[in-house]
């Protein structure tokens, strides 16, 4: 019985960042937007692994998880783990997110459904 109860704590804490509803991304781009320069929505979410010439600095690894509350929501969407790769990057004060990968809908501890995304987040330099 130790050995489960000692497990269980290692399980919950590999389960990675904090979960996010798509009710509160929108309430997280509203705060950001108050003290953002550019908007939240103009933030460039790419695929690739290089902008603006290469003249940037990297400010973060992201990597982020939007959920569905109840089986009776719809499954979280890629436009939303796209705004929410946005929102994360927006409060570092980036210009970009590049190497940006969103994942399909999987079951996640805590949730019935989510969807991953990962990028990096960048600042341009001159």
């Amino acid at each position: 019985m130790k050995r489960i109860l000692f497990a269980l704590p290692v399980f919950l804490a590999a389960c990675g960042d904090q979960v996010t509803y798509p009710a509160g991304i929108e309430r997280d781009v509203q705060a950001i937007e108050q003290v953002s320069q550019t908007p939240v929505e103009q933030l460039p979410v790419l695929v690739s692994d290089t902008v603006n010439g290469g003249k940037f600095q990297v400010l973060a690894e992201l990597s982020t998880t939007v959920a569905k509350a109840t089986a009776f929501h719809p499954n979280p969407t890629a436009d939303q783990a796209r705004r929410k790769l946005q929102v994360e990057a927006a409060e570092l004060g980036a210009d970009a997110v590049i190497n940006a990968q969103i994942g399909t809908v999987q079951v996640c501890p805590f949730s019935w459904a989510c969807r991953v995304s990962t990028g990096t987040a960048v600042k341009f330099v001159n």
